[in-house]
């Protein structure tokens, strides 16, 4: 009878310890006040410290505004560009020049669009440049990921962390069950050998 009732109560006890563990991570979400005693659970708790060490990790190690910058198809941007330059000069052309004949107005237009689409060709890589130059200075990759992750509301995180780890919190929690086991049968081995 030892060799089955320690084997399970020790199963039982290491599972129901480890699904405790698990659930404690997150649970209570606000402070709990127990007499002297404060309980909160472990991410809650320290949310904000989480929250800037993950973006930290994000910024040093994942994605970087120079990252996002070599992902850009700058020859189509530069296209883009210049369909647009075009686009605003002809634009241009027709409220300003709009009472000239059609024909010396197409050739104005079409002559200051070559200019102008020159000119933003040429500047392109400059204009490129500053652009990222500001999004170095002005986007803090760091900060973003600090602030999404304290607006996320904590049930709305206890969410994500289950479904992304929950194959694994399951694993963790049947460990705990077969460790208790073990030490069990250990147990139930050094009573038989000592009684």
């Amino acid at each position: 009878m030892i060799f089955v009732l320690l084997p399970l109560t020790g199963a039982v006890i290491g599972w129901v310890t480890n699904v405790l563990a698990i659930r404690l991570l997150f649970r209570p979400l606000q402070p709990f006040r127990l007499g002297p005693l404060t309980f909160q659970g472990l991410i809650p708790k320290r949310r904000g410290q989480i929250a800037y060490t993950v973006g930290d990790v994000v910024a040093e190690q994942l994605f970087s505004v120079d990252e996002l910058a070599e992902q850009l198809d700058m020859p189509a941007i530069r296209r883009k560009m210049e369909w647009l330059v075009c686009i605003a000069v002809d634009r241009w052309c027709g409220e300003k020049i709009g009472m000239l004949p059609k024909s010396v107005r197409q050739t104005l237009s079409q002559r200051l669009s070559d200019l102008v689409t020159a000119e933003v060709v040429h500047q392109f890589p400059q204009m490129v440049e500053l652009l990222i130059t500001h999004m170095r200075e002005q986007v803090d990759v760091r900060v973003i990921v600090e602030r999404k992750i304290n607006a996320l509301p904590l049930l709305e995180v206890e969410r994500l962390v289950l479904s992304v780890a929950r194959s694994e919190l399951k694993q963790i929690e049947l460990l705990g069950a077969v460790l208790g086991f073990l030490i069990g049968l250990l147990q139930a081995l050094l009573v038989f050998w000592l009684v």
